[in-house]
């Protein structure tokens, strides 16, 4: 396995379906350190779990339950664009 200071984003995952459903709004850009990128990732799940267990505990209205969806949607794209690019990754 290559050393993940080598690695980076593929560039080919888009998220935030819109319209119909057959558009994405956003995507991930290429060539981002597979290291920051997944920093990032990092970050954002702990702010969607953040916000879901202040959901959970009846602090907060529904608008909570839909940006942590969005931050957990965000946090995904960039764990399978960093897979994408490095399938050796486990």
């Amino acid at each position: 396995m290559s050393d993940i200071s080598e690695l980076e984003t593929a560039g080919v995952t888009s998220f935030a379906r819109c319209g119909d459903g057959e558009h994405r709004l956003f995507s991930i850009n290429p060539h981002i350190p597979a290291n920051v990128a997944l920093e990032y990732a990092s970050m954002l799940q702990n702010c969607a779990s953040q916000l879901m267990l202040d959901a959970a505990m009846g602090e907060g209205e529904r608008h909570i339950a839909w940006a942590a969806f969005y931050m957990g949607e965000m946090a995904a794209a960039i764990v399978d664009d960093v897979s994408i690019r490095n399938p050796s990754l486990p």
